[in-house]
């Protein structure tokens, strides 16, 4: 069997943020398919894919009598987070360590930029679990949680 998620199912999630982005309404397939640049079989296939993932990428599929999907809901957080728009605790993490590199990179101390250098060292390798739970308690909190 081939992935399809890199080739097919991610940029169809892709186009669907962006043109609900853009537009803030649900959107027609074909909306997709200019967006996404795939055929309307791959978008539709795509769809098909991304409609049982639990937690959801979209709030709803209406389809046609016929069973083609006619309208598409407008993307979840889950879908935002997997295509990037929206930070998830690794992709802080991952910020996080470059922050502290780039900082490492700057800092004129020797002492400071030495443990700046180990710091992102660790929470980029052995600590990257720790790193992952300081993200997520900094998403959490951006949300009130």
């Amino acid at each position: 069997m081939d992935e399809t998620w890199t080739s097919r199912d991610l940029p169809v999630l892709t186009a669907i943020v962006e043109v609900f982005e853009r537009t803030g309404r649900v959107m027609r397939p074909t909306e997709i398919v200019e967006q996404s640049g795939l055929e309307a079989d791959q978008v539709e296939a795509a769809l098909r894919a991304l409609e049982g993932e639990e937690p959801p990428f979209i709030t709803k599929l209406e389809r046609r009598a016929s069973g083609g999907i006619s309208l598409v809901g407008k993307p979840t957080g889950h879908a935002r987070r997997a295509v990037g728009a929206w930070p998830t605790p690794e992709s802080i993490a991952d910020r996080l360590v470059s922050a502290l590199d780039e900082a490492a990179d700057r800092e004129p101390d020797p002492e400071r930029k030495g443990w700046l250098r180990k710091t992102a060292a660790y929470l980029g390798n052995a600590g990257r679990d720790l790193a992952i739970e300081i993200g997520a308690t900094a998403i959490n909190r951006q949300m009130g949680m």
